[in-house]
């Protein structure tokens, strides 16, 4: 309609405002509203559910990237992609099991804080292991890694979540926490894959400028990618450059900085990944640091002594 995205973002904004508020009024009468909107109130859940979106952001961000690299960049089809990703997915899974194994005496919190330095330390080797084709053992290792961190991650925020609220409301802080799933795939796919295309855009350009490629060749470039960059494979830019008007040579460096462009754009990426991994370790710091399941225990023979005296004074003494 003509108009940018902040109206209907400031829109958007006013309507969830308004929604809040009318949860909270139904809920202080007694009413049934949607969603009981106190529970957010409960530092423990809300920290769970912040750790449960800067997890799945990392993980959508994470899948995001490397298959269009994989496959947009370097042409490799499905199945030599999943051969990359594998690493991953069979730590996720491995860990996932050794973490509710720790559960039975480790914290949750000490399980997340360790999931999470592990996240941060194989986003950073991600980075350093960047390289133009990703054969490396350090991208292999730093995939398991990273799938080994969401394992731990997986096998203790679900628990985390639905053990803050009472039995009732544990339909509800499910709700909540597919929400949160959802709202940080969204966003990890959104701002990752931004990081990438701008940052490769602007590499790219950065590149062309004080390359020696004629100015006619430069103009045509700054022309051709005013609108953004395309992710293409590298070695389809000499015919794409070829057909712009450039010579065999101008188009064989083109392809080089794009290429160039490509791997630090990838790099930055992972990084940006580094800086969600310590996001998250900052908002874990209401996660319990209890053995959840001794407090299951207290809790249950708190409700049994409870239930033992509610019977005690219904007996008439003799």
């Amino acid at each position: 309609m003509g108009l940018s995205l902040v109206p209907y973002f400031i829109v958007a904004g006013l309507l969830l405002w308004w929604f809040f508020r009318r949860q909270s009024t139904l809920e202080r009468h007694g009413r049934v509203p949607l969603l009981h909107v106190s529970m957010l109130s409960i530092r423990r859940l809300r920290s769970g559910l912040s750790v449960v979106a800067a997890q799945y952001a990392f993980t959508a961000g994470l899948f995001f990237m490397v298959p269009i690299y994989l496959q947009m960049t370097l042409g490799l089809n499905a199945l030599d992609t999943g051969i990359r990703i594998f690493p991953l997915s069979i730590a996720l899974i491995l860990f996932s099991m050794v973490g509710t194994w720790l559960n039975r005496s480790w914290s949750p919190k000490f399980i997340v804080r360790i999931g999470q330095l592990v996240l941060i330390a194989s986003s950073l080797v991600l980075v350093a292991s960047v390289s133009a084709n990703l054969k490396s053992v350090a991208f292999g290792v730093g995939m398991f890694f990273a799938g080994a961190a969401l394992g731990l991650l997986a096998s203790q925020l679900g628990n985390v979540n639905m053990s803050s609220v009472p039995e009732k409301q544990s339909s509800e802080a499910g709700g909540l926490q597919g929400v949160f799933q959802n709202l940080g795939s969204s966003l990890g796919t959104a701002l990752i894959g931004s990081i990438l295309i701008a940052s490769l855009g602007s590499i790219f350009l950065a590149g062309v400028n004080p390359s020696s490629l004629p100015q006619s060749a430069k103009t045509t470039v700054v022309q051709s990618t005013d609108s953004g960059v395309a992710i293409v494979p590298a070695s389809s830019v000499p015919q794409i450059a070829e057909k712009a008007g450039l010579s065999s040579s101008d188009s064989s460096e083109l392809m080089g900085l794009y290429q160039d462009a490509q791997v630090s754009s990838l790099r930055i990426s992972f990084f940006a990944l580094a800086l969600i991994s310590g996001l998250s370790l900052m908002l874990s710091r209401n996660i319990p640091d209890t053995v959840l399941t001794d407090v299951r225990n207290d809790e249950n023979e708190k409700e049994e002594e409870e239930e033992e005296e509610e019977e005690d004074k219904g007996v008439p003494a003799p």
